[in-house]
């Protein structure tokens, strides 16, 4: 033992010899590998690059991930944790508590890809609810009107009844009535087809066809009111060049070519829907933050921190959505073998979707600290601004999505 390596002041005590320490130690290099200052330590003082090469060392690399997994998850735990309580996360964030929290716009893109990835695995946009058990039931497939007219009454009554079982629930009614539209239309058709042939029908086969869709492409009304047409009546904007319009019009009719697929293909409904509404909502984050500047010109905050509260307040909106679609999913698999259990995830999901606009009407009161009156003022009228310009750039986002494929 050496004693002057405990006087204070003393120099560090020599290296060992070689050969005599670990075997297994290799030599710690004396200057950072990314930014070149002398190291004092396990991590550079200047870039906080750790001294330990996680691609030559497989342990380091282990360690390495899950300290950043279990110091990430610590964080997310407490933000997620907070954010279920109106304004905490926000009012702490801007109060200067950085450190505590997920940066708004981490937490943000992060719940947006996870939200929305979970909703393409639970949500259904099909019209499996038209159909009807066994084939022989299939409206489809019905060979006189009368027997078209039966099977139609039978499925829009099962229908009837699904809808009563599951309760007040707004995404799930507006589901049953356009399944039951669906039913009618299909039923119409059929009768149709029967009426125009006298001949014994075959098995229908889908009754959306790429060809049939084709067809009946939608019509793009522009300039003097006339259908949009490449040639005779194409988008010509003066402020863009030649070369630009021709692009553009060759996307207007890829998504007009593509639009009639949404009747029948179902993943491409999914991914239309559920690929154009975090889009719009990225694109129009800071428009928000604007309208909630514009609302509180007086309330002495700037911009920024308008676009925080923004964020924060779509965080929260995304992590209830995340709720209904896990609902959505847990719902499909356990309410066939429970049925009594329909009513139960009827109302969860009911709750959810209602304590949204509840959630963020008590953010705003609790941040900007107005009277009940104006608070509820301002937010009806933010709130109806903002859905229709959702509304509107989600509808963009979605032919945008149709003019790429």
């Amino acid at each position: 033992m050496n004693p002057a390596a405990n006087v204070p002041g003393s120099p560090p005590p020599e290296p060992a010899a070689a050969g005599t320490g670990p075997v297994d130690a290799p030599a710690a290099p004396a200057r950072c590998a990314n930014c070149g200052a002398i190291l004092q330590g396990d991590f550079c003082h200047r870039c906080g690059q750790s001294v330990h090469n996680p691609i030559r060392h497989a342990r380091h690399a282990i360690e390495e991930l899950f300290e950043s997994l279990w110091h990430l998850d610590g964080r997310v735990f407490r933000t997620l944790r907070d954010l279920l309580v109106p304004a905490r996360v926000a009012c702490g964030y801007l109060a200067g508590h950085r450190a505590r929290y997920i940066a708004p716009l981490r937490l943000f893109v992060v719940l947006s890809v996870l939200t929305f990835f979970i909703g393409q695995m639970t949500v259904d946009f099909g019209n499996d609810a038209i159909q009807i058990d066994g084939a022989d039931e299939s409206i489809a497939t019905a060979g006189t009107v009368a027997e078209v007219e039966r099977r139609r009454d039978a499925a829009l009554a099962r229908l009837a009844r699904a809808r009563e079982s599951v309760g007040p629930v707004p995404v799930v009614a507006s589901s049953m009535q356009a399944a039951q539209d669906a039913v009618r239309e299909q039923a119409a058709a059929r009768i149709a087809e029967l009426q125009s042939n006298s001949d014994p029908i075959p098995a229908a086969t889908e009754p959306a066809t790429a060809e049939r869709a084709a067809a009946d492409a939608p019509k793009l009304r522009f300039g003097r009111g006339e259908p949009w047409d490449a040639q005779r009546n194409p988008v010509a904007l003066r402020w863009l060049p030649a070369a630009a319009n021709g692009w553009l019009n060759h996307k207007i009719e890829r998504a007009l070519t593509n639009a009639p697929r949404l009747e029948y293909d179902e993943d491409l409904r999914r991914q239309v829907v559920l690929g154009s509404v975090p889009t719009a909502l990225f694109v129009l984050m800071p428009v928000f933050a604007l309208l909630l500047k514009l609302a509180y010109l007086g309330s002495g905050r700037l911009y920024l921190e308008h676009l925080v509260v923004a964020l924060y307040s779509h965080a929260a909106l995304l992590l209830a959505l995340l709720g209904i679609f896990l609902l959505v999913g847990l719902e499909q698999a356990v309410v066939p073998h429970a049925p009594g259990s329909a009513r139960l995830f009827g109302w969860l999901e009911a709750a959810l979707w209602w304590a949204m606009p509840v959630y963020l009407l008590i953010m705003q009161k609790r941040i900007y600290a107005q009277s009940w009156g104006v608070t509820v003022l301002k937010y009806g009228a933010l709130g109806s601004v903002y859905v229709m310009l959702v509304a509107f750039a989600a509808v963009m986002a979605g032919f945008a999505g149709l003019a790429k494929l």
